[in-house]
């Protein structure tokens, strides 16, 4: 138990740390950065240090919010620095591929978990395609008609990895 304690990561205090440096060096003209972007880059390494601290210390329920903070994070910076379109027709999809993403760690945290790749490809999948109709290599009369017809594909692969599971416990 001593040996648990050791190694716990104060998550916190590394994120009051970078957030202070972020806005002392902000204070002292030393960077132009507002505060936004500050909160931001302090919720990422949080969600970073969460992911980090869950691997190493073999913590799934941190796993997931740690994945959503750290890719929610990183897509708002990148919207903020011009490298994305600052629009909502891109931010919803980049926040259903963040969703996806964050499923598809905990499949990673946890190999036999099988069934998490069913929501991981679903928000992942509708990230992907509604991302294609806003840059203009997809139609979205298209996009609709394919989840219309193949949806229940996604209930049948849900159904035989949740077989799968029961066979392999």
């Amino acid at each position: 138990m001593d040996a648990l304690k050791a190694k716990k990561i104060p998550v916190l205090g590394i994120v009051l740390i970078v957030l202070g440096i972020g806005l002392l060096l902000r204070q002292l003209n030393i960077i132009t950065i507002d505060a936004v972007t500050v909160i931001v880059g302090a919720i990422t390494v949080y969600g970073g240090t969460m992911v980090v601290r869950s691997f190493s210390l073999n913590i799934r329920q941190s796993l997931f919010f740690g994945s959503l903070c750290f890719f929610s994070g990183v897509v708002i910076l990148l919207g903020k620095y011009h490298v994305i379109e600052r629009s909502p027709y891109i931010y919803v999809p980049a926040f259903l591929m963040v969703f996806g993403l964050a499923f598809l760690m905990l499949f990673i945290f946890n190999l036999k978990d099988f069934h998490l790749l069913v929501p991981a490809g679903i928000f992942i999948g509708l990230g992907v395609a509604f991302m294609m109709t806003e840059i203009g290599l997809w139609y979205v009369e298209d996009v609709k008609d394919a989840i219309a017809m193949y949806w229940p594909a996604a209930l049948i692969v849900f159904g035989g990895l949740l077989l799968v599971r029961k066979k392999n416990v």
